[in-house]
């Protein structure tokens, strides 16, 4: 970081000899081999009338494997000479392929019809000794990528974390996955899903490990430190990723009072919580006060009610369904309020003016007050308003609350009882009648007993086969449900539901084959097969514990796990 801020002092130094600036730099001169090179370009146009007709050209590079890259482009005006400076950071992340003096050439770009170029220059690549080289090939590098790099604040901008490695199995090993904590911006995880691994170049691989959603809190650049990994290998234990930088402009100066950082799209309601009895002076109200909509959602954003003498409420009940996706914060917050009117009549419940910024129409929105009325009655009121049945009703019920019942104790009576010989006899004509009809169910089933010819005689060894056929589950219900359970996004039923599905295919493979399920995969399914199976054990891991789920990556799991154990259980 040292160094490219001296390469951006040097430049500024220079804006007053010439209009467009051209400087390569690296972070070592002299690296080890296959140890990464960080290359540093910036360039500068400078003037209103410099139009720039190329993209910046890079040097030759074939001598170098790049790992990753990344980009920064700034416009502002030079505030003591009052022209315009266009100005573009870009870095590579290089792994030299041979040892020795490697020369980095010229950056080239074309202003006016004019070239300009940046200074060449060599390095030394020094070699590795043999347990070097085994310490590097099993290496692995962080590289955070964000999509858009200018943003208004508070407004979401989505980053990426790309995993680099020689050594696939390096991807596997990665895990517990830490985003920074820091004042000037907020950060979300919205999955922790890997995506395919992709070749890069020649044996460098890569592969996205996660993704991110950073909220900037403050205009200017806001750089955001490197997010963090463990790595479960003898040698490497924390890796920790780039830093970037986000150019936050600031919001619109024409801001409502009211106005609380809410950038996205929201909307405010207010409303009570329907009753079938008339609402009382003294007797609490359930009021719902409620944001939704997508963008930085959190409490804070939640308007409040306002204060009155008309009524008194209680600190309320917060209730939040949200979730995290590219596009900010999803979903609803509802403050559930217990108010108490203080007097009888129309009363008027508000809650705070809200407004929010649209980044998307520029400009800001006011949604006002929110407001419901009430029509609150005295003990008066409400019982002119009640029928003689209501008024009978709650006197019976006063009297009865209020009324000590005596406890009645239990006595043990003996009572004599006169014989019925009409019972009896009824009881007799019972008796005959279902005997007979008795006899007359069974003897077509003893004809047909007969009939049925004998079994083949097969031996106890057969018969204990044929048992063990029967034992198969029913995994088929299993996979339906399982599917019913994604559907309905019950993810905790989804796994245990998985569990008892793994469960059962171990019993029945232990049963019909004496022995485990992993050695069954082996001896009869093959490397392949048991490869694939241990991956797709792995993906459903890592998933359950994943504290936001992906349906649709489940859904790819839920197809997966019906074409393995669909060929198990055949």
């Amino acid at each position: 970081m040292q160094k490219i801020l001296n390469i951006l002092f040097f430049v500024m130094s220079a804006i007053s000899y010439g209009q467009v600036t051209v400087l390569t730099d690296v972070n070592t001169k002299e690296p080890k081999q296959n140890e990464p090179v960080v290359l540093t370009i910036v360039q500068e146009v400078v003037g209103e009338n410099m139009v720039q007709e190329s993209p910046l050209q890079l040097m030759d590079l074939s001598k170098f494997d790049i790992v990753g890259s990344a980009s920064e482009q700034n416009t502002f005006i030079d505030q003591k000479k009052g022209i315009r400076v266009n100005q573009l950071i870009y870095q590579l992340y290089l792994q030299p392929k041979v040892t020795g003096r490697v020369k980095i050439g010229s950056a080239l770009i074309t202003v006016n019809g004019k070239r300009y170029k940046s200074e060449p220059f060599d390095i030394l690549v020094k070699e590795t000794s043999r347990a070097e080289t085994e310490y590097l090939s099993k290496d692995v590098y962080l590289n955070v990528e964000v999509q858009d790099k200018e943003v208004y604040e508070n407004q979401p901008t989505v980053a990426v974390l790309r995993a680099y490695s020689k050594n696939y199995d390096n991807f596997r090993k990665l895990e517990n996955i830490k985003f920074p904590q820091q004042n000037n911006a907020r950060i979300k995880p919205i999955s922790y899903k890997k995506q395919d691994i992709e070749n890069v170049n020649g044996e460098m691989a890569s592969q996205v490990i996660a993704m991110f959603i950073i909220f900037p809190e403050e205009a200017g650049n806001v750089e955001i430190e490197p997010v963090s990994a463990m790595v479960k290998t003898p040698e490497i234990n924390k890796i920790v990723s780039n830093k970037v930088k986000i150019n936050v402009k600031t919001l619109p100066k024409d801001s409502p009072e009211n106005f609380k950082n809410a950038v996205g799209k929201f909307q405010v309601s207010i409303k009570e919580i329907a009753k079938t009895e008339p609402l009382e002076v003294n007797k609490p109200i359930d009021v719902l006060v409620k944001i939704s909509g997508l963008g930085n959602l959190d409490e804070d954003k939640l308007p409040k009610l306002l204060e009155s003498k008309d009524y008194t409420f209680f600190k309320p009940q917060i209730i939040s369904k949200l979730s995290t996706n590219k596009n900010g914060v999803k979903g609803s917050i509802t403050a559930k309020y217990v108010v108490i009117p203080k007097h009888e009549g129309k009363i008027n419940i508000s809650t705070e003016p809200f407004s929010f910024f649209n980044p998307e129409l520029n400009q800001y929105i006011d949604l006002g007050v929110k407001s419901i009325v009430l029509n609150v009655l005295n003990s008066a009121q409400i019982a002119a308003q009640k029928s003689t049945i209501d008024i009978v009703d709650d006197y019976t019920a006063n009297v009865l609350n209020s009324v000590p019942l005596p406890v009645i104790e239990k006595e043990k009576h003996t009572q004599s009882y006169r014989f019925n010989f009409k019972n009896l006899f009824s009881g007799l004509a019972v008796l005959v009648m279902g005997t007979f009809l008795f006899f007359l169910w069974i003897r077509p089933k003893k004809k047909a007993l007969v009939t049925v010819e004998n079994k083949p005689i097969t031996t106890i060894r057969e018969e204990e086969e044929k048992i063990k056929n029967l034992l198969k589950p029913g995994f088929e219900a299993n996979l339906e449900y399982l599917k019913t359970l994604l559907s309905n996004r019950d993810y905790s039923a989804f796994f245990a539901t998985y569990e008892e599905l793994q469960q059962d295919a171990e019993q029945h493979i232990q049963q019909k084959f004496g022995m485990g399920l992993k050695a069954f995969l082996e001896n009869y399914k093959g490397s392949q097969f048991t490869e694939d199976f241990r991956n797709l054990e792995q993906q459903i891991s890592i998933e359950k514990y994943s504290p936001i789920h992906d349906n649709s990556h489940l859904e790819e799991l839920y197809n997966s796990i019906t074409a393995m154990y669909s060929e198990i259980m055949e």
